[in-house]
């Protein structure tokens, strides 16, 4: 499977301008100049290196490294995911920064996958002895301890031991994770049983990704917003016709809520938000 056509498929779902040829060849491209960079027999932490400092310096020859986007670093608007965006701007998030390192990564023959962390993606990397690192793009691709991310972004032992955060995707996981961008490019849209079918695809394939059981809840819950709320402001007056609906969306939306909760995913804490706001502002004005 290869990651690079699934990415630019999925941005061009979005954004039909997305030329994935083109953009194929220019990733093939950035590959061979990063290959140059390092004798053929050097060691795949050579080449990690060697890949890190390509994409976020220092490098003479590159001189404005891809950096995190402080305007926009969690990528709440859909566009600022797609990798065509990151390779324009240099400036990307937490979604195009470490599937771009992956997608070279994998090009170079190093072995490297993408992770989930709460609302966070990042990179795995497996060194020629097998042990395993976690890579953070959104930090200059340095290493990063497990201890560190648990201690920023809380997650229960149960989402750890069900497999929810922290562990290396497979390439199928990895192609899954990637078609979040869509599932948020329909709802934005308001097609939101569009954006519920690509999340139930994803979970065919990621059956332990609590973050998408819960989209799946809130999209549920828009609909039970569009069809009742916004229509029906007085329940009594909702038609009994209707109602066997209505049960079904609050029942489906309880039971992804619940399928999630059971993983051991539970919903962020304002104060973690606002920490990391606050962490955001700093740098930005540093």
């Amino acid at each position: 499977m290869d990651l690079a056509r699934v990415k630019l498929t999925i941005d061009h779902m979005i954004d039909p301008t997305v030329d994935i040829e083109g953009l194929l060849a220019q990733l093939d491209g950035m590959a061979r100049e990063i290959r140059k960079l390092y004798p053929a027999n050097a060691s795949k932490q050579v080449a990690v290196e060697t890949l890190r400092a390509y994409l976020h310096g220092p490098d003479p020859q590159h001189p404005r490294p891809f950096q995190y986007d402080l305007d926009d670093p969690q990528g709440t608007k859909v566009t600022n995911k797609l990798l065509t965006t990151y390779l324009r701007t240099k400036k990307g998030n937490c979604v195009s920064m470490p599937i771009l390192f992956v997608i070279l990564g994998q090009k170079l023959g190093i072995d490297v996958t993408l992770a989930r962390g709460p609302q966070h993606l990042f990179v795995k990397y497996r060194d020629e002895q097998g042990r395993l690192f976690n890579l953070e793009t959104t930090s200059g691709g340095f290493p990063r301890l497990d201890s560190s991310y648990q201690r920023d972004t809380p997650m229960t032992t149960q989402s750890l031991t069900n497999g929810v955060y922290m562990r290396p995707l497979s390439q199928r996981e990895s192609a899954a994770a990637m078609a979040e961008t869509l599932r948020q490019h329909f709802f934005e849209r308001g097609q939101v049983p569009r954006g519920i079918a690509v999340a139930s695809a994803m979970l065919e394939i990621s059956p332990d990704d609590a973050e998408t059981m819960v989209s799946v809840s809130y999209g549920y819950w828009r609909l039970e917003q569009k069809n009742f709320q916004a229509k029906y402001p007085n329940p009594d007056s909702i038609p009994h016709e209707l109602r066997p609906y209505l049960r079904d969306l609050q029942e489906k939306q309880a039971l992804w809520s619940s399928k999630a909760e059971a993983l051991g995913w539970r919903e962020p804490e304002q104060a973690q938000e606002e920490q990391y706001k606050e962490i955001v502002k700093k740098a930005r004005n540093s």
